[in-house]
C-alpha cells in the first residue's frame, strides 16, 4: 500500500496520508488486500499519490461494485477521508448506468432520460422528505426493466415507439407476468414528451396474501425460536419478531442498537417513531442480542458509523435478508408464511391504527389486512350456514 501512494522515494505522499492511515487501520485487512487487486484500484491509488487530486466517490464508483469496493469506501467515509454519503440511494443511479450500457443503443436516448431525469430524480426528492427512513428501490429497477422490455418486444413487433396504440400495449400487459403494469410510469412519461399517444395502463391492486401456516405451527415455531438455545441468536430474535409481530425480514434488519430502548426491566422497539413493548421473554433474546451488536459495532467502528443491531460480514451493512430467508427455511422456520400469519392473527384482534403501529406498516396496509380478515371471516360464517 505505501508504494502505491507513495512518491519516488517510497515515503507517503502528505495528501494521502489520510487514506493511507484509514487502509491501513482496517479491522479486517484481507478486504483491503483484495480491493487494492481489483482491477482500476493500483492506478488509482498511484494517481493520487503522483497527482493534486483529492479521492472522490466518483473515483470509486468507476470500479466494479463489489462488497469489497463497498467496504474499502465505508472505510474511508468514517474515516473522513470521502464525505459521507447515502450509499442506498447512490446504488440505484449505479445500477441504472449498468442496465442501460447493456440495453440496445437505440433504446438508451429513450430510457436514459426516463431512469435518471425522471425516476431517479423523484427517488432522491423522497429521500429527502423521508430522512432517516429507509428508501427501498425496487420498484424503481423494476420500472426502468419493464420500459425496456416493453422497447424490446416493440422492436420484435415491428412497432415504431410513436405508432404504439392501446391494444398493442394491452396484448403486451396480457401476455406476460403482472409485474409489466409497472411500465406505467414510462408510458406516462413519454405522453407527457409527445412520444406516444395518451395510453392507460391499469393500476397493479394489491393482491391478498396466499402463503400462510397453520396457526398451531406458528406457535410452535415461535415457541422453539423463543426456548432453542441450539438456534443461531440472530435466527431467533428475527425469527421470533416475524413469528410474533408479523414484522417484514427487510424491516427488521434496518434496525440500529438505538432503535432499541431499555428502562429497567422494559424492554421497547423503535419502529417508524413508535416504541412498541416487548414481551419478557423476547426482550431478554432482544437484550442479549444487543450486547452482542453493541460489543461488535466498538470493534468496528473504523468501518461503520451506523451500529446496525444485525450488522453483515461488511460492518457498515446490515445482513442481506436472502441471506437471513436462506437460514430460516434451512432451520424449518416460516419467513414469509409466518409474516401473514402472525399479521392475520393480529389483524383479527385489533383495529388497523394498531395493527400499523404494531407491525411497523402503513396504515393502509393495515386496512388492507383488516378487510381481508372480515371478507374470508363473512366467507367462513356463510359458508357454516350453508352446511
Amino acid at each position: 500500500m505505501s508504494k502505491l501512494l507513495g512518491t519516488t522515494q517510497n515515503t507517503i505522499a502528505p495528501r494521502t496520508q489520510d487514506v493511507h492511515t484509514a487502509l491501513c487501520s482496517a479491522d479486517r485487512p484481507i478486504r483491503i488486500l483484495h480491493w487494492r487487486n481489483h482491477e482500476g484500484v493500483p492506478e488509482l491509488l498511484t494517481r493520487l499519490a503522483q497527482t493534486e487530486a483529492t479521492l472522490r466517490h466518483h473515483d470509486l464508483d468507476k470500479l466494479p461494485d463489489t462488497p469489497t469496493t463497498s467496504y474499502a469506501r465505508d472505510l474511508l467515509s468514517t474515516a473522513g477521508v470521502l464525505p459521507q454519503r447515502n450509499e442506498t440511494l447512490e446504488r440505484l443511479p449505479r445500477w441504472a448506468d449498468v442496465v442501460l450500457k447493456e440495453a440496445p443503443a437505440h433504446h438508451r436516448p429513450i430510457v436514459s432520460p426516463f431512469a435518471h431525469w425522471h425516476l431517479i430524480h423523484r427517488h432522491r426528492r423522497l429521500a429527502r422528505r423521508r430522512a432517516g427512513q429507509a428508501l427501498r428501490d425496487a420498484h424503481r429497477r423494476s420500472q426502468i426493466r419493464r420500459a425496456l422490455e416493453l422497447l424490446t418486444w416493440l422492436d420484435e413487433q415491428g412497432i415504431e415507439l410513436p405508432d404504439l396504440r392501446q391494444g398493442h400495449l394491452e396484448r403486451w400487459l396480457d401476455s406476460g407476468p403482472p409485474n409489466r403494469r409497472d411500465v406505467r410510469a414510462f408510458v406516462l412519461w413519454t405522453h407527457q414528451r409527445g412520444l406516444t399517444s395518451n395510453l392507460t395502463v391499469p393500476v397493479r391492486l394489491p393482491e391478498d396474501p396466499t402463503t400462510f401456516l397453520e396457526d398451531d405451527d406458528r406457535v410452535q415455531q415461535l415457541r422453539r425460536c423463543i426456548n432453542d438455545t441450539t438456534l443461531p441468536l440472530d435466527v431467533r430474535v428475527i425469527g421470533s419478531l416475524v413469528l410474533l409481530m408479523g414484522l417484514q425480514i427487510t424491516r427488521i434488519l434496518e434496525l440500529t442498537t438505538h432503535d432499541v430502548a431499555v428502562q429497567e426491566a422494559t424492554v421497547r422497539l423503535k419502529l417508524d417513531g413508535t416504541l412498541l413493548q416487548l414481551p419478557p421473554r423476547l426482550a431478554q433474546l432482544v437484550l442479549e442480542h444487543l450486547a452482542h451488536a453493541e460489543a461488535a459495532w466498538e470493534s468496528n467502528r473504523a468501518a461503520s458509523t451506523t451500529p446496525w443491531l444485525f450488522a453483515g460480514l461488511n460492518p457498515a451493512r446490515p445482513i442481506q435478508s436472502q441471506y437471513i430467508y436462506l437460514k430460516l427455511r434451512r432451520l424449518g422456520l416460516g419467513g414469509l408464511a409466518g409474516r401473514n400469519t402472525a399479521r392475520l392473527a393480529l389483524a383479527a384482534d385489533v383495529p388497523a391504527s394498531i395493527l400499523a403501529a404494531l407491525t411497523g406498516t402503513s396504515i393502509d396496509n393495515a386496512t388492507d389486512w383488516a378487510n381481508f380478515v372480515k371478507r374470508n371471516w363473512t366467507d367462513y360464517i356463510a359458508s357454516r350456514k350453508n352446511h
